[in-house]
């Protein structure tokens, strides 16, 4: 596979308020040109092997080279899997984080590194799927928001608009590791059970920074989501899902927390026929009032229902 692409961006904001009710709007442009390639091979039996090279020329931060590769082997007729990768990363920062009231025209584009390995096991002729992954990236200049809400001393705050409660930075170097469990079950034909679990340290690596080894913000150390699924025989199928996300820290220095919630959302779907299916779902059923962001509003329960029509 190979190929070649051109990305361009134009942005435009303006904020007003009751003191500048007609600011002057904030603009930027970005064009980025980028060409790919990637092969995958066999060379024995159930082993497959991945490739790949992109170089990306950003109209403000220049060219950049990053690489890929991958193995998957099927063992014991598919039984077993083995996985392994390596990959490398670059982002450049968003117009948005660049040129809004927020933004910082000062930010380094993001790089990483990572690697991770893993092993998927079946029994019980597929009835029963078992993950396990471990994961490790090391991330250069990792693009952040940093809130100014209740801060004093910190320059960057200082110079911003009332209107604008934080900022965009970088760290100078981020590390994030751990494990990744998983389990799908199907006890019989009509359900279905997904269990998948991650616990993270997402650090502050920088030398010399006054937060070094102190968490990223933000950032939740144990993560995990369940959810049942069962088809009735006259074709509906229901769900219910439950996502819980522990603790967090909101800033840098790790003194404020965020605390840990539990969100369960219902869902339902019925093909009324090889085209048209009727869907309703209800996210956040208990009303869990909660917080991402310290202050920072989260939507409470909510409803939809639509038609979805293939052809």
């Amino acid at each position: 596979t190979f190929g070649a692409e051109n990305e361009h961006s134009r942005f435009r904001t303006a904020s007003p308020t009751a003191a500048a009710p007609a600011p002057v709007a904030r603009t930027g442009k970005a064009d980025i040109n980028g060409v790919y390639a990637q092969i995958s091979l066999e060379p024995v039996k159930g082993l497959t092997l991945t490739g790949g090279v992109r170089r990306d020329d950003h109209s403000t931060f220049g060219a950049h080279a990053v690489g890929q590769v991958s193995a998957a082997w099927s063992l014991n007729e598919g039984a077993t899997i083995l996985r392994a990768s390596y990959g490398e990363g670059f982002k450049s920062p968003s117009l948005y984080q660049l040129y809004s009231e927020f933004g910082n025209t000062a930010l380094d584009p993001e790089s990483a590194k990572s690697w991770d390995a893993g092993v998927e096991q079946r029994f019980f002729d597929g009835r029963l799927t078992a993950q396990a992954t471990y994961f490790h990236r090391d991330t250069n200049d990792l693009i952040i928001f940093v809130s100014c809400f209740g801060v004093t001393g910190d320059p960057f705050c200082a110079g911003r608009p009332a209107s604008a409660q934080g900022y965009y930075n970088n760290v100078s170097k981020a590390r994030a590791r751990g494990w990744e469990l998983g389990l799908t079950a199907r006890p019989v034909d009509a359900l279905t059970i997904k269990a998948n679990y991650t616990a993270m340290e997402a650090q502050d690596v920088s030398p010399g920074s006054a937060t070094y080894s102190r968490f990223l913000a933000r950032r939740p150390k144990q993560a995990a989501n369940v959810e049942a699924t069962y088809a009735w025989p006259f074709g509906l199928s229901t769900t219910v899902a439950a996502q819980r996300t522990g603790s967090t820290f909101n800033n840098a220095a790790n003194t404020q927390r965020l605390k840990p919630h539990t969100l369960v959302d219902l869902k339902l779907s019925y093909p009324v026929n090889d085209s048209v299916e009727v869907f309703a779902r209800v996210e956040n059923v208990f009303e869990q009032t909660y917080q991402t962001i310290l202050n920072y509003g989260t939507m409470g329960q909510a409803s939809y229902a639509g038609i979805r029509y293939r052809f």
